[in-house]
């Protein structure tokens, strides 16, 4: 929203706006809040910003979206109260050389469409999914809209008044962006982003055998899920297999298609036997540098209708190798891989996970390559490092205020080595303890998780969250980080928009 306001343009003056201006003269509420407010030559207004599904029944207002139906304020009455409590404030600024000037609201639901007509509101003052990529626009409608009846004693502003008014306006807002809300624009900025890395689908749709290789981050399970998609809905019988029985139940829960079988290398030949084939159409493999050795390939090749020569695959790996976390790489058989028929090799090098500070983080302490930063700064990454009774006091401080905080409890993880009852948890008082549960082969197909979870590092691979906790290790620069680096790529890199690292010693 920030970004359209900053790049709307009027040739005849220069706006100002503020994001949660509080409100001190509010009707209803001792301080109020308003989402968005506009200082024009034209007037003062309020935006009133609804993401997800907008809906209205039993005059109950609601927003709906990947985490759930959420009952809402009217948006209406939030933005009007709120422009006329900015209004009162600012007369009193005024007094005693008090002068009229317009005022208006509007409610901006750039996820959805708008059809509905109603009394208490005009379509001028909806700013929907279809106005939203014209919002210059829209902008300029609405003080069109606001303005073309306004009483004679209402004066258009001038850019000075415009200036008095938001230096007036500053002292009243606050610009701490709270932590979900920097979460949020990383989520908003990670779906831009990742659905541009459709063009590379297209790209491995049009080869019929393909290695994909990027680092963690770089939207390779994202392309192997889609590339899934595309093929079962051309018919294709295709097996989609990994090595860990976690990504494999994270995969389950995203697709869903008769002709698609997904496995772990150890359950293929069950899933196999139901499906009642002998060969697959199409094999795409996730996480591939987990069965880079020749007996899981060798075993693959028999799956596939042509094998590895002349049949059709998509291999996804790791090129940094975070495998020895399990198994050690066979780099002679990556090279097998590559000489079966001439496979396209495609490099993924943009990261669409973790934000820049995440990168620069997992970069400087492990000289690794990550992708290009690409996703919006993000809050820092928290580093502590003390004895193990501080980091138990600093983890529970932690716990208790990320819970405390509007985050949802679900996408906050703590990543370990061990398991938890080796772990910093397990020395943390009772009652934290209780809003902490362990990552399962159940629990981990419900996303959003519930709560705040706990995984050991080796079990989450393929996985994220927005918030990772990573606690019970050194830091990188007194460990011998050669035999240990894979635990700090994975944990680190699982962490979309904050990483806390809580380091011993």
């Amino acid at each position: 929203m920030f970004d359209m306001l900053a790049a709307s343009e009027f040739a005849d003056h220069h706006p100002k706006a503020f994001h949660s201006l509080l409100l001190t003269k509010h009707d209803s509420k001792r301080v109020g809040e308003a989402d968005f407010v506009v200082v024009s030559i034209y007037g003062i207004y309020v935006l009133e910003v609804k993401g997800g599904t907008i809906k209205y029944s039993d005059g109950k207002w609601t927003t709906s979206g990947r985490n759930g139906t959420d009952q809402i304020q009217d948006p209406f009455h939030q933005a009007n109260t709120a422009v006329h409590a900015i209004a009162n404030k600012i007369n009193d600024f005024l007094s005693p050389n008090k002068v009229r000037y317009p005022i208006g609201y509007a409610v901006v639901c750039p996820d959805t469409q708008w059809h509905c007509d109603g009394g208490e509101w005009d379509r001028e003052m909806i700013c929907d999914s279809r106005d939203f990529r014209n919002f210059n626009q829209w902008l300029k409608a609405l003080f069109e809209y606001w303005t073309l009846e306004r009483p004679n004693n209402d004066h258009l502003l001038s850019q000075e008044d415009v200036d008095a008014l938001a230096s007036y306006l500053r002292p009243d807002f606050e610009t701490i962006q709270p932590l979900f809300d920097q979460v949020r624009q990383v989520d908003q900025s990670s779906v831009r982003l990742t659905e541009e890395q459709y063009k590379f689908v297209d790209i491995a749709e049009l080869n019929k055998r393909v290695i994909c290789q990027g680092g963690a981050g770089t939207g390779k399970t994202f392309l192997a899920a889609e590339l899934a998609r595309r093929l079962v809905a051309n018919g294709l019988n295709t097996l989609l297999v990994c090595k860990s029985s976690w990504l494999r139940h994270y995969l389950t829960t995203r697709i869903q298609n008769e002709h698609l079988a997904i496995a772990t290398i150890s359950s293929v030949n069950n899933v196999l036997r139901r499906s009642g084939l002998e060969t697959f159409d199409a094999l795409i493999v996730d996480e591939g540098q987990d069965l880079l050795n020749f007996r899981d390939l060798q075993f693959l090749d028999s799956l596939l209708a042509g094998g590895f020569d002349d049949g059709q695959w998509y291999f996804f790996h790791d090129s940094n190798n975070q495998s020895n976390l399990l198994d050690e790489l066979d780099l002679t058989a990556l090279e097998w891989l590559k000489n079966r028929n001439n496979p396209t090799v495609l490099p993924l090098s943009v990261n669409c996970r973790n934000t820049s500070k995440i990168l620069e983080a997992v970069q400087r302490e492990l000289v690794c390559d990550v992708g290009s930063p690409t996703l919006a700064d993000g809050p820092d990454v928290e580093e502590y490092r003390g004895s193990k009774e501080q980091l138990v006091s600093e983890l529970n401080r932690l716990v208790s205020e990320l819970t405390s905080s509007e985050l949802l409890p679900g996408s906050i993880t703590i990543l370990s080595p061990v398991n938890i009852r080796k772990s910093l948890v397990a020395e943390l008082p009772e009652a934290t303890r209780k809003l902490i549960s362990e990552l399962d082969d159940y629990k981990v197909r419900k996303l959003p998780f519930d709560g705040v979870t706990f995984s050991q590092i080796k079990d989450f691979k393929g996985l994220e969250n927005d918030v990772v906790i990573l606690i019970d290790l050194a830091h990188p620069s007194v460990m011998n980080l050669e035999a240990n680096k894979a635990l700090y790529y994975v944990g680190m890199t699982r962490a979309r928009a904050k990483l806390y690292c809580l380091w011993k010693g």
